[in-house]
C-alpha cells in the first residue's frame, strides 16, 4: 500500500491535551517519515487539501458526551463541502471517557461522515478510553504493516473498550461487605470488583446499579397469578418503581374504579402516600384480579427494572470501587420489603450489574489551591470521602479542606470514623466538624454546626471555597443554604442569594437524593 500513498495528513481534535500529544508522537514515528506527514488541528486540515493519493490519520477525543473538541468542531461541516473526500483513505483512533453514555460519540460520527463522503478505512476504528496507551501501541504497529503492504491487518485490527450501560451491565463480584453502623436501618460499606472491565472513573461520578427483583416478592407473584413461571419471566422488570403510565393501563385491564379516581390530578397527594413502600403485588391485590390482568399483560406493560443510582465512594481504581449504602427493609401490610438494590447487595448474591456515568459537577476543582467546604449528612458521606481519598492520594495538594458530617450519634453512626480521623491527622483534612442530633439535651445538626463555626466556614468562603453538599434532600439544602448565608452576613441584603452567586460561580456542587 505504501507506493500508492503520496503524503500523510494527521489530524486532531483535543480538549485536554491528549489526543494532540499521540498525534505529534504520530507524526514523529519513523516509519511515516518518508510520508512528510503534516500534523494539524482537525478544523485546519482542509488547508492541507487531502485527496485520493493521501492517507489521513486522525486522532481525536469526544468532549463530554460525544462532542467535538472546541479546535475539531468545523470539521463534519467542513468535510459535507469539500470535494475531494472520494477515495481519501483514512484511519481514527478515538479517545473517550466511558462514564459517558455516548463514548466516542465524535469519533464513531466522524467515521460514519467519512465513509458517506466515499473515503475509504483502511484500519478499524479504535474507540479508546483513559488506559489508551495500550491500544495506542498496537495501533501504530497495525498501521506500518498497513503501510507495508498487510491490508488485511487493518481489517483484524478490533480496539473498540465496552461501553457499558443500561442494556449492557458489567456484572461486578461483591468482594466486601461492612458494616458503619450499629443500629437498624444500618449503613455499610460495599465494595465491587470491576477488575477487566474496562470501566474507569472519577471520585464523585455516579455508579448504576441493576439488580434483579427480590424472590420472595417475585414468588408472591407467581403465585397471585396462578403462573410458575412468572417469576423467572418477571425477574428484571420494575416491580418497585410503579408509573403512573403503568398505574394507568392497570386500571384499564382491571375496569377498577378505585384505582381510576386514585389517579385523577385531585388525588395526587394521595396517590404518593398509597404509593409510598408499596410494590406492584400490592396494587394487584387491591384493584386487580388475576382473570383480567394476566402474566402476558404485564410482561408487555413493565418496563425494564430501572437502574438506582449511588454516588462512588471511593478513589479513580480500575480494580474496585466502594458504595457506602444504607439497608432498605421494613413491613407493610403484614409482608417483609427489602430495597431492590440494597437487598440485592446485602444478600446472597455474588455479582451486580452495574455501569458508570461521569458526573463532571462533583469532581473537585482543578486548581488545587481552591478551599473545599464539604458538607454530608448519614450516607451522604460517600461521595465527599471519595473525593477525600483522591485528594489524599494527590499527595502534592495543599488544598484546605472542611468537613462538616452529621448522623445521630456518635457512638455508633459515625460513617467511616477511623479513616476520616486519619485523613484528619495527615492534614487532608484541615477541620473535620460533627453534628450528632441526639447525643445532647437538645437536637443538633449540621446548620447548628455551621452556625457554630461561623467565622472559619466564613473566611473560607471569602477565599473562595467550594461548596460540596450531599445527603436526604428534604429540609437538608434550605437548611444548609440558611446557616451559610447567616454565617456570612448576607441575609436579607444582597440582591442575589448565597446560593445564587455560589452557583454562578461554580462554587456549588450538589448530590441530594
Amino acid at each position: 500500500m505504501a507506493d500508492l500513498i503520496e503524503r500523510i495528513v494527521i489530524g486532531y481534535g483535543s480538549e485536554s491535551g491528549n489526543a494532540r500529544a499521540l498525534a505529534l508522537r504520530l507524526g514523529e514515528q519513523p516509519f511515516l517519515q518518508p510520508f512528510a506527514p503534516q500534523v494539524l488541528e482537525l478544523n485546519h486540515l482542509f488547508q492541507a487539501e487531502p485527496r485520493s493519493g493521501d492517507l489521513l490519520l486522525i486522532v481525536s477525543s469526544s468532549f463530554g458526551d460525544g462532542e467535538p473538541p472546541a479546535n475539531a468542531e468545523q470539521f463534519i461541516d467542513q468535510l459535507q463541502h469539500y470535494a475531494g473526500a472520494d477515495g481519501l483513505r483514512y484511519a481514527i483512533f478515538g479517545l473517550g471517557d466511558t462514564a459517558y453514555p455516548n463514548f466516542c460519540g465524535f469519533t464513531k460520527t466522524l467515521d460514519a461522515a467519512l465513509a458517506e463522503r466515499g473515503a475509504c478505512g483502511v484500519i478499524n476504528r479504535v474507540d479508546a478510553d483513559a488506559a489508551f496507551e495500550g491500544f495506542f501501541s498496537q495501533w501504530l504497529a497495525v498501521l506500518e504493516k498497513v503501510l507495508n503492504g498487510d491490508e488485511q491487518a487493518g481489517r483484524d485490527l478490533h480496539l473498540q473498550v465496552t461501553a457499558w450501560s443500561e442494556d449492557n451491565a458489567f456484572a461486578a463480584p461483591i468482594i466486601e461487605r461492612r458494616r458503619l453502623s450499629a443500629e437498624a436501618p444500618c449503613a455499610w460499606h460495599i465494595r465491587l470488583n470491576i477488575a477487566g472491565s474496562g470501566i474507569h472513573y472519577r471520585a464523585g461520578d455516579t455508579l448504576y446499579l441493576q439488580p434483579e427483583n427480590d424472590a420472595d416478592l417475585l414468588a408472591a407473584i407467581s403465585t397471585w397469578l396462578g403462573r410458575s413461571d412468572a417469576a423467572e419471566a418477571l425477574r428484571r422488570h420494575e416491580l418497585r418503581q410503579i408509573s403512573k403510565t403503568t398505574l394507568r393501563e392497570l386500571a384499564k385491564l382491571s375496569g377498577s374504579d378505585e384505582l381510576k379516581a386514585l389517579l385523577k390530578i385531585s388525588q395526587r397527594k394521595t396517590l404518593e402516600a398509597y404509593l409510598y413502600g408499596a410494590d406492584l403485588l400490592d396494587v394487584l391485590e387491591d384493584f386487580c384480579t388475576p382473570q383480567s390482568v394476566t402474566l402476558d399483560a404485564l410482561l408487555e406493560l413493565l418496563p425494564g427494572c430501572l437502574p438506582r443510582a449511588y454516588s462512588i465512594a471511593s478513589r479513580p481504581d480500575t480494580e474496585i470501587v466502594d458504595l457506602c449504602v444504607r439497608e432498605v427493609c421494613y413491613e407493610r401490610r403484614g409482608r417483609a420489603r427489602r430495597g431492590v438494590a440494597t437487598g440485592w447487595l446485602l444478600g446472597d448474591n455474588g455479582a451486580m450489574r452495574i455501569f458508570s456515568r461521569a458526573n463532571p459537577g462533583f469532581w473537585l476543582p482543578k486548581d488545587e489551591s481552591t478551599p473545599l467546604l464539604l458538607i454530608g449528612t448519614g450516607t451522604g458521606i460517600a461521595p465527599l470521602i471519595g473525593l477525600l481519598r483522591e485528594q489524599a492520594m494527590e499527595s502534592a495538594s495543599a488544598r484546605e479542606t472542611c468537613l462538616i458530617f452529621g448522623e445521630k450519634r456518635r457512638e455508633g453512626d459515625f460513617l467511616y470514623r477511623g479513616e476520616l480521623e486519619s485523613l484528619r491527622q495527615q492534614g487532608t483534612i484541615g477541620q473535620l466538624i460533627t453534628a450528632f442530633s441526639r447525643d445532647g439535651a437538645g437536637k443538633y445538626y449540621v446548620q447548628d454546626a455551621i452556625a457554630d463555626n461561623a467565622e472559619h466556614i466564613s473566611a473560607m468562603l471569602q477565599r473562595g471555597a467550594h461548596v460540596y453538599l450531599c445527603g436526604n434532600k428534604q429540609h437538608l439544602e434550605s437548611a444548609v443554604e440558611n446557616a451559610l448565608t447567616a454565617v456570612c452576613g448576607l441575609a436579607g441584603q444582597a440582591e442575589e442569594t448565597l446560593w445564587q452567586q455560589l452557583a454562578q460561580q461554580g462554587r456549588l456542587h450538589l448530590e441530594l437524593y
